[in-house]
């Protein structure tokens, strides 16, 4: 709802676009077919986009390529719901691995061993991309490989006296809400630095977590419509993002503040 607000608002002030909002929760499957052939016949639809995997699916399904043009926001790796053609039409929730990596460089200047906790049937791409990143800036990637959760308090157990803080990524068979505060509580007491990705880990105790706000991906999804109305193309976006510095944990880690950190690298709230 955030990004739909700063959507229409966007919208109105730079093109007076007229907008209507479909909640396709609202509809069963044939409802919603009505509502796209709708759209398709009896209104000149300009363009189409969908916040969140489940619109963007239904897009994707339900109308018919190339016309009219369709547009995506808010999907983490998009390429699964819309095909790898359609990766650059919309803002995913996607940032490079080799952009985090500096991120964190920058905000955490003294790791040198980083485990990252990962299921290799989901992330071995993400991880073999942000290993090679990384040694550019001299830090190593240590893989800490899950195929089952059970095992993630061995390898915490295991790397605490060899890793000097562990990363958490997206990732559907390491994450849940109690297993990313286990491994923070777990890692805090060893005085060992979590990095996370969302504000529930900058909230449960992570030392930095990549943000995003919403309404800012909103406007920057506006202004991807605005290009797509007006014939401009547009290449792959990395999202607008935060990098959250936890001054609280930090201190209890016995871990300095860096100075002159550059944006978006910033003291969280």
């Amino acid at each position: 709802m955030e990004a739909l607000d700063s959507i229409r608002g966007e919208l109105d002030r730079s093109i007076q676009a007229e907008v209507e909002v479909i909640m396709l929760d609202r509809f069963d499957e044939k409802a919603g077919l009505d509502i796209a052939d709708r759209l398709i016949r009896e209104k000149p639809t300009d363009l189409i986009a969908a916040i969140g995997p489940e619109a963007a699916a239904f897009v994707w399904r339900s109308f018919p390529d190339p016309f009219p043009p369709r547009m995506y926001s808010l999907i983490l790796n998009p390429e699964k719901t819309v095909g790898a053609r359609d990766r650059n039409a919309g803002i995913a929730l996607n940032i490079p691995p080799n952009l985090q990596i500096q991120m964190i460089h920058q905000g955490l200047p003294l790791l040198r061993r980083i485990g990252i906790f990962y299921d290799p049937a989901h992330n071995r791409e993400f991880f073999d991309k942000a290993a090679g990143a990384a040694l550019e800036l001299g830090v190593e990637l240590v893989p800490m490989v899950v195929t089952e959760r059970k095992n993630i308090p061995f390898l915490l157990e295991e790397c605490f006296d060899s890793l000097d803080g562990v990363w958490l990524i997206p990732d559907r068979t390491v994450i849940s809400e109690s297993i990313a505060q286990y491994i923070i509580k777990q890692a805090v007491l060893q005085k060992m630095p979590v990095i996370g990705y969302n504000q529930f880990f900058y909230d449960s105790g992570a030392a930095m977590a990549f943000v995003f706000d919403y309404a800012d991906l909103g406007r920057q999804t506006a202004g991807l419509m605005v290009d797509a109305l007006h014939k401009k193309k547009s290449g792959i976006q990395t999202p607008v993002f935060k990098v959250w510095l936890n001054g609280a944990v930090l201190k209890k880690l016995e871990m300095k503040m860096p100075e002159n950190l550059q944006t978006p690298v910033m003291v969280g709230p």
